[in-house]
């Protein structure tokens, strides 16, 4: 990667709609040249996939939480064998994590309001025999939200 990759990269994580065109007017190259370095890109791996960003409001899925769980015996592998089968099957779950300190897991979850997350929570502690505690955190207010790397620049 270089310069003109970062710099690439950088835009179409803003706005993955903006045109060849436009991106090689604004990094110096024609939407041809963009066009190959892209395809590049995509077979090297660093762009996994192009998607769009719904607004989770006009949804109506008002209430965004996170949990953090705790399960029985940490990270064994059955735990976590048991924790991707029920997150797959979930379509509330936006993204889960294992981590390090006090929580084994954290899962992010998009509902329509309190009753739809209580609906949830049953379903999610009825597909985890593993778990042991779940704290579930209401977000009040998103600050900032997105998928927007820091691309370093080519070393």
């Amino acid at each position: 990667m270089d310069d003109t990759d970062t710099h690439l990269l950088r835009l179409l994580q803003h706005n993955a709609d903006t045109s060849h065109a436009e991106l090689g007017r604004q990094v110096g190259l024609s939407a041809t040249g963009v066009h190959k370095r892209l395809r590049r890109l995509r077979e090297d791996g660093v762009i996994k996939r192009t998607a769009i960003v719904l607004d989770r409001a006009k949804l109506g899925l008002d209430l965004m939480c996170f949990l953090k769980v705790n399960f029985k015996n940490n990270l064994a592998s059955p735990n976590l064998d048991e924790l991707h089968g029920a997150v797959s099957a979930l379509p509330e779950v936006l993204e889960c994590y294992t981590l390090t300190g006090t929580n084994d897991a954290i899962v992010k979850v998009a509902v329509r309001d309190h009753v739809a997350l209580r609906e949830f929570l049953q379903r999610f502690s009825e597909a985890q025999s593993i778990i042991e505690r779940v704290e579930t955190c209401i977000v009040l207010e998103e600050i900032r939200e997105g998928n927007d790397y820091a691309v370093p620049k080519p070393q």
